[in-house]
């Protein structure tokens, strides 16, 4: 068992490792700590998708709707955020909630009707597409200047997108020993040992879809700040990134692993293929074959872990 931790651990940090190595060879001095607070915008992004969906993984669920729901927040924000602080700050504030409350009713819907997660928030997808192109049919808006400047700030030379990077890897410490944190993987490994062991279920069923909506919130307001406009589109792509982000990180429940570190590491990864593509003078176009390749890799890896469990926990019944 501790050997399929330590893979699931180490998996997305040799990625990572070896995508630097290449743009280093050849991009040499490419990498430094101005490249680093530049890519830190669009690293954050997915990062917080990614931890929501990971969380959904561990209890043995997926939400499709964070595409949805980013794409309603990000044009929200854009069509009508008021150009005040104060303004801004209650505004933001409502998106997060309106972000919390969208995942809270994913929880619901799926625990109290027990409807396939898959369809479930499927459906809540297209509800949540739909309302972003209500607002807005085309790429536009206007965003305040004073939210760009708040979220793309540097505090000295770091910029806010680092150091919130850097917080949410200390506060996944902190959560994987919380009662949250337990529960999530308690019920994740084995739903009807964790109701006996007097787990509220459908309570962490809830709650993990509370943060996923929540993260997806935050993501398309940070979305808003750093193209400064809507799109009824911005979160399509965020739903295949952030499973990916999830998987590549190390998430399993059959191993029992999962982290906001790794779920961070597979949004970096994901992030920075691109730029790799550049840096090897190939089309960016290839960049979803070399996402989808990385993806089939890790997927190939967690379900040999997951065998050799299973092959050892027989030998030990045995």
């Amino acid at each position: 068992m501790e050997i399929q931790k330590k893979l699931n651990v180490f998996i997305p940090y040799i990625i990572l490792a070896v995508i630097l190595v290449i743009m280093g060879i050849y991009q040499p001095g490419v990498i430094n700590f101005n490249w680093l607070n530049r890519q830190a915008d669009a690293w954050v992004t997915l990062a917080l998708v990614g931890i929501g969906q990971t969380l959904v993984f561990m209890i043995g669920g997926t939400d499709l709707s964070v595409g949805g729901l980013i794409s309603f927040t990000n044009c929200l924000a854009a069509a009508y955020m008021p150009d005040s602080v104060g303004g801004i700050v209650l505004f933001s504030f409502g998106i997060l909630l309106a972000g919390a409350a969208a995942g809270m009713f994913n929880g619901f819907i799926i625990v109290k009707f027990r409807l396939q997660p898959f369809i479930a928030t499927l459906t809540t997808w297209a509800i949540w597409s739909g309302a972003a192109l209500c607002i807005l049919s085309v790429d536009g808006g206007k965003v305040p200047r004073a939210f760009t400047k708040a979220l793309l700030y540097k505090f000295g030379s770091v910029k806010v997108s680092l150091l919130i990077l850097a917080a949410l890897i200390i506060i996944g410490v902190f959560f994987k020993v919380s009662r949250l944190g337990i529960a999530v993987l308690a019920v994740g490994s084995n739903e009807k040992g964790a109701y006996f062991g007097g787990i509220n279920v459908t309570r962490t069923k809830i709650l993990v879809y509370t943060i996923s909506g929540f993260l997806a919130a935050c993501s398309g307001l940070f979305r808003t700040a750093q193209v400064s406009s809507g799109s009824p589109t911005a979160g399509d792509s965020f739903i295949l990134l952030s499973c990916a982000a999830a998987v590549i990180g190390g998430c399993s429940i059959v191993t029992g692993y999962y982290s906001f570190a790794g779920a961070v590491m597979g949004a970096v990864i994901m992030r920075l293929l691109t730029s790799l593509m550049v840096a090897v003078g190939v089309s960016s176009y290839m960049t979803s074959l070399l996402q989808g390749v990385i993806l089939i890799v890790s997927v190939c890896i967690s379900s040999f872990t997951a065998i050799f469990h299973n092959r050892k926990k027989m030998e030990v019944d045995m």
